[in-house]
């Protein structure tokens, strides 16, 4: 300041020079110290959020307190180009982007890093209206991530000292921007890492049985377990090996696939687990991983719904080009478990299993046979027919029955 103040001479020895001196630099003091207040209570208010738009509704909010202003604007930068600008006081200027590269403030801010001061009519570029401009970069360890523009109609609006007031404010919206992009990307990757967990979880439930895939899931493995008495059922297309000899790969995959599809539904309804395919040879067991009572009559129940359907399939199709299928069942005790570490598969064994292979291959095509364990379960439910003692490999003569149909007692 080089005028005296007024009623003073000017002299530095005058003491009422020296005191209105003194309250000049303790006015200017005090205002510094408000504005720097002012400039950590900002900062105290954008660090409680991590939200990009509430963090710019508080600087907008509060800027005020810092510098005087007709226009304050926020270019947001990505790969050193401007994505968004946020007009946060006044007039929006010209479109949403800002066109950088020229030799115009905010170009200037960018590519040097240092706060840009116009004092005086800038020629062209964003804020060409406004003859005054504090264009404040926003820095990061990644470089210029943004600006923050302030602009008023006034030539030399701005000091030094608003610049130095503004910077303090950057370095504080720098490191809040910094904060809220980094939690929006780790809400990304976490909502990428709950999308694919939950792919994860849909093809670990199509590939095992619900309750066995929660355990593998929440305990790494997979312990077998023994059931008392479970049923097992088998089904094998006859001539199956001839069928393939006569339709081409393509439509015999396409037969093969819409029959084994309705035994999927079939096996859903009544409460059956599938666990394979092999060829033509379709798989499933009642009555694990969950025990129910019930295991042998729905066993025997979803047989005859594949027994019809697949009879009813082969009726609609050209003499000699219809499926006839055989059907066995046998009930005992199992072990099922978890087999194989990069590929999961839930699996039965037991003489079970072996005696229900069995019991498919005797059948008789178009019917579905069941063993005498099975029988003493279900015959009160349904019309079996015994066949007698047929001979079966590594057992001896084995007493098998035929299920014609459902009894009046199933529905009970």
């Amino acid at each position: 300041m080089t005028g005296a103040p007024s009623g003073g001479s000017g002299d530095e020895s005058d003491p009422a020079y020296l005191l209105g001196t003194n309250r000049r630099l303790l006015a200017e003091v005090q205002a510094l110290s408000s504005r720097i207040a002012a400039v950590n209570e900002i900062a105290t208010a954008m660090n409680r959020t991590l939200d990009l738009e509430e963090i710019l509704r508080i600087v907008g909010r509060q800027a005020k307190w810092l510098l005087d202003f007709e226009h304050f604007s926020v270019c947001l930068l990505r790969d050193g180009v401007c994505r968004r600008v946020v007009t946060l006081f006044g007039p929006a200027e010209g479109s949403s982007g800002i066109e950088l590269g020229g030799d115009d403030a905010i170009s200037r801010a960018v590519r040097t890093g240092q706060p840009q001061l116009v004092r005086d009519a800038p020629v062209g570029g964003f804020l060409a209206s406004f003859a005054s401009q504090a264009i404040l970069p926003l820095g990061s360890e990644h470089g210029v991530i943004g600006t923050a523009n302030f602009a008023a109609h006034a030539a030399h609006a701005y000091s030094i000292e608003d610049i130095r007031i503004g910077y303090l404010l950057a370095l504080q919206l720098a490191a809040a921007l910094r904060n809220a992009e980094r939690f929006e990307e780790l809400a990304h990757l976490n909502a990428r890492l709950k999308e694919e967990k939950a792919r994860s979880d849909r093809l670990m439930l199509n590939i095992l049985p619900g309750p066995i895939a929660a355990e593998l899931m929440r305990t790494g493995r997979v312990a077998p377990v023994h059931f008392a008495s479970a049923s097992v059922l088998f089904t094998d297309f006859t001539d199956f090996t001839r069928r393939t000899e006569e339709l081409a790969p393509s439509e015999l995959v396409s037969e093969l696939d819409e029959c084994f599809s309705f035994f999927d539904e079939v096996m859903r309804r009544h409460g059956l687990e599938k666990l394979k395919t092999i060829g033509d040879s379709y798989m499933c067991v009642g009555g694990i991983p969950v025990p129910d009572p019930k295991h042998a009559v729905n066993s025997v129940r979803a047989a005859l719904e594949i027994r019809d359907f697949v009879r009813a399939r082969s009726a609609s199709k050209p003499s000699g080009a219809g499926w006839d299928i055989r059907i066995g069942i046998h009930t005992g005790p199992l072990l099922a478990g978890i087999i194989g570490r990069a590929k999961f598969s839930y699996d039965v064994w037991g003489d079970t299993v072996n005696m229900a292979s069995r019991m498919e291959t005797s059948a008789l095509p178009g019917t579905v046979n069941i063993s005498a364990e099975t029988h003493a379960l279900v015959q009160q439910h349904f019309d079996c027919e015994h066949r007698g003692k047929i001979e079966v490999k590594g057992k001896g003569p084995v007493d098998m029955f035929v299920v014609h149909g459902a009894s009046v007692h199933l529905s009970e």
